[in-house]
């Protein structure tokens, strides 16, 4: 402290060049925005392999219409949430992960987009699988 200013104060500690400097003092937490927002972002191209997924395997039915093919599933597919669905939950993670990214555990925003798009997979591949 000063005498003429009461509110100033020293540091009187001598750091070293083996102490980290303050602004690392943290277990990367300026990576935590960065790897949310690439998972974020990374399910703009998982929506569109899912679409074509989706795609492909409605193909794959065209020649069942008329009963031609038993081992299609429980009711084949529905095409609307399969294809449809990819593309929302992209859009849903990205507005969420704008409130999200910043946060530790914002990472399971686009963790949980993911397991939708995977869940999407799943449920098609059950369906058409033979």
């Amino acid at each position: 402290m000063n005498a003429d200013n009461a509110n100033v104060t020293f540091e009187t500690e001598n750091r070293s060049t083996a102490d980290p400097a303050p602004h690392q003092t943290g277990r990367g937490g300026h990576a935590w925005p960065w790897i949310n927002w690439g998972l974020a972002l990374s399910t703009v191209p998982g929506a569109a392999i899912v679409m074509l997924f989706a795609l492909g395997a409605v193909m794959s039915t065209d020649g069942c219409a008329g009963g031609g093919c038993p081992n299609l599933g429980r009711g084949g597919i529905d095409f609307g949430i399969a294809f449809y669905g990819a593309p929302l939950v992209a859009f849903v993670v990205i507005v969420i992960s704008f409130f999200t990214a910043k946060r530790r555990k914002g990472i399971v925003v686009p963790l949980c987009g993911w397991a939708l798009l995977v869940a999407d997979v799943a449920v098609m591949v059950a369906s058409v699988a033979s």
